[in-house]
């Protein structure tokens, strides 16, 4: 790339290259506010700095490939290679941060240490000030940005997969550039079958056509029907939504009385709750498959349900008790010596304390009830089926239906992402166990 001989793939090169261009872009404003310029200056100069780091960035590494070369592991090779060149350009900003000149305008305050600098103009902690300190929590900032971006790749190329056509979705180099279509959703929702050539003149002069038939027309289809989708999407909803809840509601009240009571075998009955989720799935089930059949809640909706309570219930019951437990008891004793009763202290005081607590594990529970793939696949067949069996098996005329499997993904994402946003305001200090503490 660039006429480099780089040992990287160019998406690793160009990932890079941004990398550092977001380096120079904050770390290089904050050298020039400290030094009293105004901060589009140091924006400006943080491009033009980030732009030279990523090309030195390549330059070092075309000058470090012998020693890829020379350890057995080319992997490793490419790592310290990586390592190395971004150990010295960080030492050489470092160094080169000393030569930011003060702004003419502002007054110059001597340090009782030495060193002139401009004034403080902005608002923050004393502590704070230190250019040092802020630019390496620009530098972990923009780590952390990258590492978000590297992470919603399959995701963001995903979402471009359900609005190619078929050719683009197996189009060998993949394409970044596309006409968008809806032909992956209009396979996804619809039964469809293929069309001969005098089918399709035939279809063409028919003025009723809506445009997802036109859509398929020019792929030689004709849609006859209506897929299973819609119907494994409602019973995955169904099912995660009332596990959930069951599995929240039984954990809150099991934590409380773990929590608040003295129970005998405590510890024993805590393991053994624990115990449930020892084992993975598909180890347990053949049995449960067996035990179903004889009990007729195999395809079930209601059997999938008790299913996943139960195996969610061991989570809950261990998170909300953390949370519980963190709530100090003064505040119940407190309203029962005001003549509250225990479930009047429990619902007045207790649950506005835990709200944290009960987010997260409902977030959790719901995502692990929605996702789950092994149950689903062998404990339903098709009124209970579930979505996430379903998806993978989405074929078309003559191959994988790719477009349409990236379709039903981004579909069976949108709900976790509503349910996990409307909680966010509360799963932050959930899983960081956030609770009232004494003291």
């Amino acid at each position: 790339m660039f006429g480099l001989d780089i040992p990287l793939p160019d998406f690793w090169i160009a990932y890079f290259f941004v990398f550092w261009v977001l380096i120079g872009g904050t770390t290089a404003p904050v050298m020039f506010r400290h030094q009293g310029h105004p901060v589009w200056l140091g924006v400006l100069t943080g491009g033009v700095v980030g732009v030279i780091s990523g090309v030195v960035f390549m330059v070092l590494l075309t000058v470090l490939k012998p020693l890829a070369d020379v350890v057995d592991d080319p992997f490793l090779g490419i790592l310290v290679s990586i390592l190395i060149s971004a150990v010295l350009i960080l030492i050489a900003l470092g160094w080169l941060r000393r030569f930011v000149p003060l702004a003419r305008a502002n007054e110059v305050v001597t340090l009782a240490e030495g060193g002139p600098r401009a004034p403080v103009t902005y608002s923050t902690r004393v502590d704070k000030v230190d250019p040092s300190w802020l630019s390496v929590q620009g530098i972990r900032a923009t780590v952390v940005v990258m590492l978000a971006v590297l992470s919603l790749i399959p995701v963001v190329w995903m979402g471009m997969t359900a609005f190619k056509s078929r050719a683009d979705a197996v189009a060998s180099p993949p394409k970044v550039i596309f006409e968008p279509t809806m032909e992956g959703f209009i396979s996804l929702l619809t039964k469809r079958r293929q069309l001969t050539d005098a089918q399709i003149a035939e279809y063409k002069q028919r003025e009723d056509l809506a445009w997802y038939d036109e859509v398929m027309l020019k792929r030689g289809q004709a849609i006859i029907g209506q897929s299973d989708y819609v119907k494994r999407l409602r019973n995955s909803l169904i099912i995660a939504s009332v596990s959930t809840v069951l599995s929240v509601t039984l954990g809150l009240l099991s934590a409380y009385a773990f929590s608040r009571f003295r129970i005998p075998g405590e510890g024993d009955l805590l393991f053994f709750i624990l115990s449930t989720r020892m084992l993975p799935p598909v180890v347990v089930t053949i049995p449960i498959f067996l035990m179903y059949r004889e009990l007729g809640l195999y395809d079930t909706h209601i059997g999938m349900i008790l299913l996943y309570t139960a195996f969610n219930l061991s989570f809950s019951v261990w998170l909300l008790k953390g949370f519980i437990d963190e709530i100090p008891r003064e505040y119940e004793e407190a309203a029962l010596v005001d003549g509250y009763t225990r479930m009047q202290a429990f619902r007045k005081i207790v649950l506005p304390q835990a709200v944290t607590g009960i987010a997260a594990t409902t977030v959790f529970s719901f995502i692990f009830a929605w996702n789950e793939y092994a149950f689903a696949l062998m404990l339903t067949s098709d009124k209970a089926r579930t979505a996430p069996p379903s998806i993978p098996s989405v074929l078309g005329t003559g191959g994988i239906e790719w477009a349409a499997i990236a379709a039903g993904s981004l579909g069976f994402l949108i709900p976790v992402v509503i349910v996990t946003f409307s909680l966010r305001r509360y799963l932050l200090r959930g899983v960081t166990f956030g609770a009232i503490r004494q003291g």
